[in-house]
């Protein structure tokens, strides 16, 4: 059995694509019929729509589609993938549209070797992030500490899909994969809750004690 969490799909790319260029294709049709008197002036708004539009397709979009990672577990190991850099990103979309090929996996752990997961939360203070971050401002962490001593910290390992995420997590428990969860986040996150709000009463009941 092999789960993968956050896959790619071209449905949902099209459905960014839409919504991010149907507005940049809709201004251009208005100013297009807008006559400023001067010359040039038609030129110089495509040349502002091509460059707007390059940069849409080669940094906005593919940061949208990956904003989580995703990650793949079977019977023996789990994979994640980590992008170190947003050209990453636009490299591995398009060999994804045009080649189906996904991207590689650079984290290999094996089931076995994971001595735990330690799964805990911090304040994400970046204004913007409650748009951005699963619709809430705090940044869920897992920590897998191996037996080996070494740790592996990732923080973009939930999924909008939280079927194929909670599916995941049941299989590396079934496989042997303990977690330490001390404020209930997993059990949350597996039930649909609201994240933030639950986040928020263990905020309350930590300042309360």
């Amino acid at each position: 059995m092999k789960v993968t969490v956050g896959k790619i799909k071209k449905r949902k790319v099209i459905k960014y694509c839409i919504g991010l260029l149907a507005p940049l294709f809709f201004y251009l049709f208005l100013l297009m019929n807008i006559d400023l008197g001067y010359d040039n002036y038609k030129e110089c708004l495509l040349f502002i729509f091509i460059t707007t539009l390059f940069i849409v397709m080669i940094f906005v979009l593919p940061s949208l589609i990956f904003l989580n990672s995703m990650w793949e577990v079977d019977q023996n190991s789990l994979k994640y993938i980590h992008f170190d850099h947003n050209l990453d990103k636009t490299k591995y979309l398009y060999s994804f549209l045009f080649r189906n090929k996904y991207p590689r996996y650079q984290i290999n752990l094996r089931l076995s070797q994971i001595d735990f997961v330690q799964i805990s939360y911090y304040r994400y203070s970046f204004y913007p992030s409650k748009y951005l971050v699963d619709g809430s401002g705090y940044k869920i962490v897992f920590k897998f500490n191996m037996l080996d001593g070494s740790q592996y910290i990732i923080e973009n390992f939930i999924s909008h899909d939280r079927e194929s995420f909670k599916q995941g997590i049941e299989l590396m428990k079934k496989q042997g994969v303990r977690f330490v969860d001390p404020y209930h986040l997993l059990e949350a996150l597996c039930s649909n809750k609201d994240i933030n709000l639950h986040i928020a009463l263990v905020e309350k009941e930590k300042n309360h004690d």
